[in-house]
């Protein structure tokens, strides 16, 4: 029997009723896909770099923003891996901010059936450089990077706290993060440059989930977005947070909006940066964009 084209990459200790209905179903798809098993952070970049060697044409995350981070980078880490396999997304993460984007749906079943019979679209892949005790590191983001505000509350998060409560545990390291003096960053690119204690780079239109935080974006359109907020202090943040609940972010108070193929944000030695929601690396960043590098199985039509 040749060996599946489709490799499913999950966590088996994944938590959450999702998760746990995905394990229930691993019995009916063990003989249309090749299943492998994470086994901690990172694991799945490995996972999907030998699925391509392999010779897998579809390579599916299972899980949040972050396995999907973790499987893209998988993708590009070998040579023409991008163009050899395409993406696929089981989305039984918390906020799945990358699925939505897509219009995939958060259903694993309605999800599988587009990995089976979707179509491929190809997306724009944007690639950050940042700083890490190791030196210099390069890490592709498929939805949003942070500095600032968002790189603290990401990096500053508690696993084990995490683990118990889930997404209010960012609530808590943003409320510890608000208490420190907020940086002051610098964005410049070809042609302008802005300053501001808060950056985000966005490639598609959602920031922690449906919330639209670049109304303009588009994934296939070879620009990224940045939105910089100047001043950051909890009276701006509340009033923030209030924009958000209603969906707008756009409308947090002094907000700005800009348009550009590549950028790098400067600031203070140690500001910490986010991608997808996972903590990569600090300052200084930047970003460059591989128009249309990713293909990515989406709903028929979408």
């Amino acid at each position: 029997m040749s060996q599946p084209s489709i490799a499913l990459i999950f966590n088996p200790a994944a938590r959450g009723d999702k998760a746990r209905r995905f394990r229930e179903s691993l019995g009916q798809l063990r003989n249309e896909c090749t299943l492998l098993e994470t086994s901690g952070p990172g694991s799945a970049t490995n996972l999907a770099a030998q699925a391509v060697r392999d010779g897998c044409k579809t390579v599916v995350a299972t899980g949040g923003d972050g396995t999907v981070n973790e499987v893209v980078n998988g993708l590009a880490k070998v040579r023409d891996g991008l163009g050899q396999a395409q993406l696929g997304i089981l989305p039984l993460g918390t906020m799945n901010v990358f699925a939505r984007e897509l219009g995939i749906p958060l259903s694993p079943r309605r999800a599988w059936e587009t990995v089976r019979l979707g179509q491929a679209r190809a997306v724009d892949l944007p690639l950050a450089n940042v700083q890490t005790d190791a030196g210099p590191a390069e890490r592709y983001f498929v939805q949003m990077a942070g500095a600032g505000l968002d790189g603290d509350a990401v990096g500053g998060v508690s696993i084990a706290l995490k683990r118990k409560i889930g997404p209010l545990a960012y609530l808590f390291s943003t409320l510890v993060a608000l208490k420190a003096k907020p940086p002051r960053l610098t964005a410049t690119w070809d042609g302008g440059s802005v300053r501001g204690e808060w950056m985000c780079v966005g490639n598609g239109r959602f920031f922690a989930g449906p919330v639209v935080l670049f109304p303009d974006a588009k994934l296939n359109d070879g620009r990224l977005d940045l939105c910089v907020f100047p001043r950051i202090n909890p009276g701006s943040v509340s009033r923030g947070v209030t924009s958000m609940a209603l969906g707008q972010i756009g409308d947090w108070p002094g907000a700005e909006h800009h348009r550009m193929s590549e950028l790098a944000i400067d600031g203070p030695a140690g500001t910490r940066v986010q991608a997808d929601g996972e903590f990569i690396g600090t300052l200084p960043l930047t970003v460059t964009l591989r128009p249309r590098a990713l293909k990515v199985l989406v709903p028929a039509g979408k």
